[in-house]
């Protein structure tokens, strides 16, 4: 009987019997070539993602690990053509009764949906003046409060984590804050209202889980996108609540030109500086933040893999600023 240890996904090695909590980022049900059906998955943590199989299928096993789930499993670490593969001896979904944290096992921003949240009406009551914009904002956030605090940005792009959302909506704030007061002639509460809204359409893009990861995209989300959601939503909200006309159309201005170009999304390049600074800090903050976790899972020294949302980049962790950190 091999004795297994508790490690996270980035530690696993070739030969390594584990255990840990897991969360199925995707499960399908396969054949072999030999007619034998097995579970695949994706498992993830908050350090990484592995591909895992379940060869002691039954027929229950697709509707028992859905992806969504979280997991414990313990099982042994292979080399499969250079790739590390977790090969399951055993797993049983998490209950209540294990009391997990579950922040504890999944990817999650690095700061509570509530404290982001917060932050955002501080923006909103200490910042803004024009009352339209205030009300428009804050009326948006209070209806989407619960599906707010823990939804994430993506399903496999950037702040594709619990409350990745908020954070990514936060991190972009507190830069438009800075930024707002070196280009001065910018309307800070048109540009923060816009930050604020401009991702709103992927509430309704994505079906989230219980625990705050997205398990697949909508039927609307994916016909028509979040950018045109997140359009017909405002204007719906700004014409109940009496938003006025010109302020209504430039925030949906921002909201449909923040992707800049058609082949991202964009119809219309922006129009008004807020609408480009928008684009900008929407741009700078996915970057850093898929920069920043290339690195974290790269050798001190080396390159990383290469990076999908950075053009197929490959990014260098240099040892003169790790080593000295």
């Amino acid at each position: 009987m091999p004795t297994y240890t508790e490690k996270k996904i980035c530690d696993f090695k070739a030969g390594d019997y584990v255990y840990g909590v897991f969360y199925i980022r995707e499960s399908e049900l396969k054949t072999t070539t030999t007619n034998n059906k097995y579970m695949n998955f994706t498992f993830a943590d908050k350090t990484g993602e592995i591909n895992a199989k379940l060869w002691d299928w039954d027929a229950d096993n697709a509707g028992r690990f859905p992806a969504g789930a979280l997991v414990k499993a313990r099982g042994n670490v292979l080399d499969w053509q250079g790739q590390p593969q977790f090969k399951i001896d055993a797993i049983s979904k998490v209950i209540e009764a294990d009391n997990i944290k579950i922040s504890d096992y999944i990817p999650s921003a690095p700061y509570s949906g509530e404290a982001m949240y917060n932050f955002l009406f501080t923006v909103i009551n200490e910042k803004m003046q024009d009352e339209d914009l205030k009300k428009i904002s804050s009326y948006i956030l209070e209806q989407n409060r619960d599906l707010l605090l823990t939804a994430p940005a993506a399903k496999k792009n950037h702040h594709a984590v619990r409350s990745g959302l908020l954070y990514h909506t936060s991190t972009m704030l507190r830069a438009a804050v800075t930024l707002s007061s070196i280009y001065t002639f910018l309307n800070r509460d048109l540009l923060y209202t816009g930050v604020i809204l401009h991702d709103i359409g992927k509430l309704f893009e994505m079906k989230q889980t219980d625990i705050g990861l997205v398990s697949e995209y909508t039927t609307e989300g994916t016909l028509l996108g979040h950018i045109i959601q997140g359009i017909n939503y405002i204007d719906r909200v700004g014409t109940e609540i009496g938003t006025d006309g010109e302020k209504l159309m430039l925030i949906k201005h921002m909201i449909l030109s923040h992707h800049y170009i058609p082949e991202h999304g964009s119809p219309k390049p922006p129009a008004f500086p807020e609408a480009e600074m928008l684009h900008y800090l929407d741009i700078l903050d996915a970057r850093m933040y898929d920069m920043q976790s290339a690195e974290a899972a790269t050798e001190t020294g080396a390159f990383s893999e290469r990076i999908w949302s950075l053009e197929n980049r490959s990014v260098y962790k240099s040892p003169a600023i790790y080593d000295n950190a």
